[in-house]
């Protein structure tokens, strides 16, 4: 059995038709007549050698839901080395004014990648050299199945259509610039990078109506990004791109091409044709092999979180205890009982500043590891995989997110008394037949979010994107519970 902590939440639940999150209008609602009424702040945590309630476990891989793409490769003392590249699906943007543009002033494609220079790890001055391949299939095209970032790129890649390589240094030629671009020229299939450029602009001219993804995912399937030469960094790349770079004529105030002494007008212009977007499949390529520094620490039953891939700690939760203790307090003659709050913080050991600046993981998200949730009226079966996959987002009833404070070096889930209630009003994986096993068992994820303009999550994502390490503090746990009690 793993030492560690166990967490005894004493608490009181619904029987009442509301329940109050903010302390300062606890026992607010209570009515006149009651002739007792209690109100209990209960803050318990017990470290026990014999229970199994906090521990890491190691997940190798994770579902393909990447708002990031990670390039790159570096070794970084007692955290371990890490390797990434990506394959991508392709959303068809291009949109050509025929008018201007004539066959004859196309003059290459590219792969554009960009990335920002404060969201690189390691060595921005290494050399790296970046290869495109063409994908055959797509990675949707495994239907109702999972793509995870071990998959193996040799499925899905052709490798004998290289698009073209490039050597570059994520750092920008502009000191002023916080993004770096690196521009790829492409060509395949006997053409040149100028004539795969005519090729598609004559492709272009042929659709009647502006073309589908569909209609043009035969064209051109997917990209796989890789390295093939140097390392000691990693970028996280926002843009990925197939661009056309060509001439243009231009309009003039009357709306006709522009001549100067009967010269058309020209310019350089460059046209995006095929872009790498959240609607479509993409995956992080990953692999990490894990320094002695970090194993020691999982390997002793002591709590971590590591990013990318790597380290999750799972928590039981005394479900079961929770239940009986509610059940023992309200199954009594006159009294009845509210849980007004549980609120659950998760603090870290803190992390001596380091040269590759490897900080606890942005956000946590709290779930069940596996079972049953009870939502829109009927069961679903989720695990963490599922909950990325259909692209699910917290409900602070099966779900929980936490920010880390660097401040105060805690994961602060708040208010945590819906999931207790919602098992006993639905109990959807038959708990009181096992003691609630399957509800008890939770699993802390590192995850990134996107948000829209007025801060609502959009998006819940496993965290991918930079090396980060966390060490639960076991002993300093905070759970806090207030409940009322009313006799009358």
């Amino acid at each position: 059995m793993k030492k560690i902590l166990y967490l005894f939440l004493l608490t009181i639940s619904v029987f009442v038709a509301s329940c109050h999150e903010n302390n300062e209008e606890i026992g607010s609602s209570l009515e006149e007549g009651y002739t007792d009424i209690e109100i209990h702040s209960d803050s318990s945590l017990h470290y026990s050698a014999e229970s199994d309630s906090l521990y890491s476990t190691l997940v190798n891989y994770a579902v393909n839901r990447a708002q990031y793409h990670m390039l790159g490769d570096i070794k970084i003392p007692k955290f371990g080395e890490i390797k990434s590249d990506y394959l991508t699906e392709l959303r068809y943007i291009a949109a050509f004014d025929t008018t201007l543009v004539k066959s004859g002033m196309l003059d290459s494609m590219a792969i554009t990648i960009k990335f920002l220079v404060n969201q690189t790890t390691g060595d921005d001055r290494a050399p790296m050299q970046v290869a495109a391949y063409q994908m055959n299939k797509t990675l949707s095209s495994i239907s109702g199945e999972m793509v995870y970032t071990n998959l193996n790129p040799d499925d899905f890649c052709d490798y004998k259509i290289k698009l073209g390589e490039k050597v570059f240094t994520s750092t920008p030629t502009n000191v002023t610039a916080d993004t770096v671009t690196v521009i790829l020229p492409i060509s395949r299939n006997g053409l040149t990078s100028k004539e795969w450029a005519e090729d598609f602009f004559k492709l272009y001219k042929s659709f009647t109506q502006y073309p589908s993804d569909k209609e043009l995912v035969d064209y051109l399937p997917g990209i796989y990004i890789t390295h093939n030469y140097g390392g000691g960094a990693i970028i996280r790349v926002y843009t990925t791109s197939v661009d056309i770079y060509h001439r243009s004529y231009v309009y003039n105030v009357y709306g006709n091409v522009a001549e100067v002494d009967g010269v058309k007008k020209e310019i350089k212009k460059t046209t995006s044709i095929f872009v790498s977007t959240n609607e479509v499949e993409s995956v992080n390529h990953m692999s990490v092999e894990w320094a002695d520094e970090v194993t020691t620490i999982a390997d002793a039953s002591k709590p971590i979180l590591t990013t990318p891939l790597g380290y999750n700690a799972r928590i039981t939760l005394p479900v079961d205890d929770i239940i009986k203790k509610f059940k023992s307090s309200v199954d009594k003659p006159g009294v009845m009982g509210l849980l007004n709050s549980v609120t659950l913080k998760l603090p870290v050991y803190f992390t001596a500043n380091n040269e590759y600046e490897i900080t606890p993981p942005p956000y946590l998200l709290l779930m069940r590891a596996d079972g049953n949730i009870y939502v829109d009226n009927k069961l679903k079966h989720v695990t963490p995989d599922i909950f990325f996959y259909d692209k699910m987002l917290p409900d602070k009833t099966n779900f929980f997110l936490a920010t880390y404070s660097s401040s105060l070096r805690t994961y602060d889930f708040g208010n945590i008394q819906a999931y207790i209630t919602n098992i006993i009003k639905n109990d959807p994986n038959n708990g009181e037949a096992d003691a609630y096993a399957v509800d008890s068992q939770m699993i802390l994820v590192p995850v990134g979010v996107s948000t829209d303009a007025e801060g609502t999550i959009t998006a819940v994502y496993p965290y991918l994107q930079a090396p980060k390490f966390a060490q639960i503090d076991t002993k300093n746990i905070d759970i806090r519970f207030v409940y009322s009690t009313k006799t009358y």
